[in-house]
């Protein structure tokens, strides 16, 4: 099972999820992404994934644990 921070844009502020927590806000997409993939470093899990979805739901994937 993947471990998923969520970024996306809420009115005019990025933030992240995470197991249904939100983190931010953030004032720019790349502060939010950035903040989330040192949270996903921390996890320790190799599942985990960092995700942009956009307005229009499309994800994409911008970030994956490292394999070994």
């Amino acid at each position: 099972m993947s471990n998923h921070f969520i970024v996306s844009q809420r009115a005019d502020v990025w933030l992240y999820s995470h197991r249904g927590d939100d983190a931010g806000p953030f004032k720019t997409r790349e502060e939010a992404i950035e903040a989330a993939i040192q949270q996903a470093t921390q996890a320790g899990d190799p599942a985990t994934e960092v995700i942009v979805q956009d307005k229009d739901m499309q994800q994409e994937t911008v970030w994956r644990y490292p394999e070994d």
